[in-house]
């Protein structure tokens, strides 16, 4: 296994911690808003709100990162995540819930800049463990906030609210004392150069790729207790279960497996594998009968998410002019919080309406991936 850069220590702690403080507050939002009355339709926008808004923040976020170094850019949306959460805590009222989760979004599209950071201190031939490893310490966030918030939510919901504001404090003294610049200061880039290096069909094509396979993923993640209520009348404990059952493959499979496969196959070649093994999970998923014949279909999926998110971001910040590195996985990161705001609702409608038919969507959008990278359009290196 390669040896990675101490610096890279940092940027991990610093991701998982801000991912505990967006977790512990997932499963406690809709109880808060209930409680001034909001019905469940608005509950749902309110999800959407975060991650409408880190859309749009993503690729700003990776804009300033190009221009005025990685660390500054990070340390402002870590403040405006802060700001959000300390609003929710001392929220009385709805409107002031939906304004904090709008700062606070706005901070959190953040990842690209992290992902860039990464990029920075590494060489081509680690990135791919490097990113496999910031993928666990995102993952390890999704693990234990719902937990950690769980086990505060015994105290009352502002300690939790105050308790994640008091993560993202954390974040901000991790960063400023611990964390070193990895990009020095640019002045020419801007927005107008994503959009020309966008219509290059090579770095657009990896970008649709990129997209195909966060749609799938995020579509049967926020669906999968549904689709087992109604594969196997399963209940919250048995969902929790499958649920662990396919992140400790996913975490395994990115910790363990992610360099060693990309060092025996290559980059390319892998992500076509685990593009084609995704797809077919998907499609697995209208002929199992009960939870035991989901066990290998799971596997096969977790395995693909796990292989895909490392190595087409490592793909992504390979090809990405070292200059607009930021913009350009800010726009990636863009990419993964749009997918988020209708996945869940595309995915929600299709099991409710046949279960059978649930994996139908997202094997098509992996299929589509395949095939875009069998075409041959992969990016070459910029000059």
């Amino acid at each position: 296994m390669r040896k990675l850069p101490k610096a890279l220590i940092p940027i991990f702690g610093i991701t998982f911690v801000g991912i505990l403080g967006f977790t512990i507050l997932i499963p406690l939002l809709p109880y808060l808003a209930k409680r001034y009355g909001a019905s469940d339709a608005v509950v749902g926008t309110l999800l959407t709100t975060t991650a409408v808004c880190a859309t749009l923040s993503s690729p700003l976020w990776g804009l300033l990162s190009d221009r005025f170094g990685r660390k500054r850019a990070l340390l402002g949306s870590q403040i405006c995540s802060f700001a959000g959460y300390l609003l929710l805590a001392l929220s009385g009222n709805l409107t002031l819930i939906f304004v904090s989760r709008a700062i606070e979004g706005f901070g959190g599209g953040n990842l690209g800049i992290a992902q860039s950071y990464v990029a920075d201190v590494t060489s081509e031939e680690q990135r791919p463990l490097a990113f496999a490893y910031g993928a666990a310490a995102f993952g390890g966030g999704f693990i234990v906030g719902p937990i950690l918030g769980g086990g505060l939510a015994h105290f009352g919901l502002p300690v939790c609210f105050f308790f994640a504001a008091g993560l993202q404090a954390l974040n901000v003294v991790l960063t400023l004392t611990l964390l070193p610049e990895s990009h020095q200061k640019q002045t020419a880039t801007n927005v107008g150069q994503l959009t020309t290096m966008l219509k290059d069909p090579m770095l657009g094509s990896l970008m649709l790729r990129t997209f195909l396979y966060i749609f799938a993923y995020t579509y049967l993640f926020t669906t999968l207790s549904l689709y087992l209520s109604h594969l196997d009348n399963a209940g919250p404990e048995q969902s929790s279960i499958v649920l662990a059952f396919a992140g400790l493959v996913g975490a395994l499979v990115t910790i363990f497996g992610v360099d060693r496969l990309v060092s025996r196959f290559g980059l390319e070649r892998l992500i076509a594998a685990a593009f084609a093994a995704g797809a077919l999970a998907y499609a697995a998923l209208g002929a199992v009968r009960n939870i035991i014949e989901l066990v290998p279909v799971l596997f096969a999926w977790a395995a693909s998410g796990a292989v895909l998110r490392p190595t087409l971001n490592a793909l992504l910040a390979r090809f990405a002019p070292e200059e607009e590195r930021g913009l350009v996985l800010g726009f990636s990161d863009a990419l993964g919080n749009f997918a988020l705001i209708f996945a869940p609702a595309v995915g929600g409608a299709i099991v409710g309406w046949n279960y059978r038919f649930s994996g139908v969507v997202p094997a098509l959008a992996l299929a589509a991936g395949f095939a875009i990278g069998a075409r041959g359009t992969q990016p070459q290196p910029r000059a």
